[in-house]
């Protein structure tokens, strides 16, 4: 007899916009957080990232259907 638990895998569908270049989808076995998305990207800054609309921490696990938005980040001024 075998204790413990067993966390049923999942395949989870993520959309990856990057605003001014590309939309693709994603599609991984759950979990599967924000920040292992960005690394399997090649993400290391330069962009806004924010998951369904809203800014959040790179530790989020990504549920399937959620939007990932990519955004780079505009520098202007004098």
């Amino acid at each position: 007899m075998t204790l413990g638990t067993t966390q049923e895998q999942e395949t989870i569908v993520v959309k990856v916009v990057t605003l001014g270049k590309s939309t693709q989808e994603v599609r991984r076995d759950s979990p599967f957080n924000l920040d292992s998305l960005l690394k399997e990207l090649g993400v290391n800054g330069g962009l806004e990232i924010r998951v369904n609309g809203q800014t959040v921490e790179r530790t989020r696990r990504l549920a399937h259907g959620d939007t990932v938005l990519m955004v780079p980040k505009i520098k202007g001024g004098r």
